[in-house]
């Protein structure tokens, strides 16, 4: 049997803080990319899809959204298992489904396909009643396995502990991750869209083969990436270097379809050529979107402030350096002093 694993496609999500033909157009490239993905599925002879919560973002999604989504489960034709994640207990499943989209809950708990039987996100009494150990056996679920402080975190244990599945499919995470637990593989296929910079990454679906053994692969689907690059530009002065270097770490990093946020990091100096909304500029048109953080701190000439006369700085470096604290620390207040006097943002 060949599975295709998703979870966290948070259709009608969308980041506010991106211009709004961008987001518009986003949320579109989005729409076609569903209609896609079900159709490699079809062409590709997936016997199953499981979506593994978190389908829809929030209550209200606009109607063509979800008109088309259902529209790509139904042309797919073959069986869509759904457990419910955290965001989808906002929306209003009463609507007319399609009849191969299959939703397991406490009342239709499990759903076989061939000699597969896969379970939903249920107790485990529940799925005592059910369980065939003849069988191949699968376990969705929708929650954090690792993080006991989390409001959705799932006690693995009490599913493992009793029953033996041959694969659990996992949503909650946005990142892709696999692990080995009693020597069974779980699987977080990760959010299929970045929505936003705390998603960076490559997204997809895993990718699950069922025979004696179950084989487990990754599997990229193309979308537009959002990418993080840090840039230290200490002992770069002239705006050229600056924005050379800045390029160069773009360039392995990103592509031109992607959203780009560059940080600057390090230290400049007065003379130094940093024109941020030069490079704002510069860059704007080189990429879907482009942001910049400046994260840089002035490197402050300590010896050239001390020599200044009737000056409340150099007054504040003298007393500094009279306190009985490590080189580091007074260092650092130096530094954040000196901002302070001179009326520019602290660097904490």
């Amino acid at each position: 049997m060949k599975i295709l694993h998703t979870a966290d496609i948070h259709l009608g999500a969308k980041n506010i803080k991106l211009p709004l033909d961008k987001q518009t157009e986003i949320r579109n490239e989005q729409n076609l990319l569903i209609t896609k993905l079900f159709q490699k599925a079809y062409q590709e002879d997936y016997d199953i899809v499981l979506i593994c919560g978190d389908l829809f973002h929030a209550k209200n999604v606009q109607s063509k959204i979800v008109a088309n989504f259902f529209k790509a489960v139904e042309n797919f034709s073959r069986p869509v298992l759904y457990v419910k994640g955290n965001h989808d207990e906002r929306f209003d499943f009463n609507i007319t489904l399609p009849s191969n989209f299959i939703m397991l809950d406490n009342y239709n708990p499990f759903y076989r396909l061939d000699n597969v039987v896969f379970f939903g996100q249920v107790a485990p009494d529940i799925i005592e009643k059910y369980y065939d150990k003849t069988l191949k056996n699968i376990l969705l679920l929708h929650g954090d396995i690792n993080n006991r402080t989390s409001s959705d975190f799932i006690d693995i244990n009490i599913y493992t502990s009793k029953y033996h599945f041959d694969y659990i499919a996992l949503g909650h995470v946005h990142s892709s991750s696999k692990f080995d637990i009693a020597g069974v593989v779980a699987s977080y296929p990760g959010s299929l869209f970045s929505n936003g910079f705390d998603e960076t990454g490559d997204k997809g679906y895993i990718e699950v083969i069922v025979e004696d053994n179950v084989k487990v692969n990754f599997v990229s689907y193309p979308s537009r990436h959002y990418c993080i690059v840090n840039c230290d530009i200490t002992g770069l002065a002239n705006y050229s270097d600056i924005i050379n270097k800045i390029k160069n770490e773009l360039k392995d990093n990103c592509s031109r379809d992607d959203l780009a946020r560059v940080i600057l990091s390090g230290y400049y100096t007065e003379d130094s050529e940093k024109y941020i909304h030069s490079i704002e500029r510069d860059l704007k048109d080189s990429y879907y979107y482009f942001e910049l953080v400046d994260n840089t701190k002035l490197k402050i000439d300590f010896e050239k402030i001390k020599n200044e006369d009737l000056s409340f700085k150099a007054e504040f470096l003298l007393l500094v350096e009279n306190e009985e604290k490590d080189e580091e620390l007074k260092n650092k207040i130096c530094q954040l002093g000196i901002e302070a006097l001179r009326g520019d943002d602290i660097s904490i």
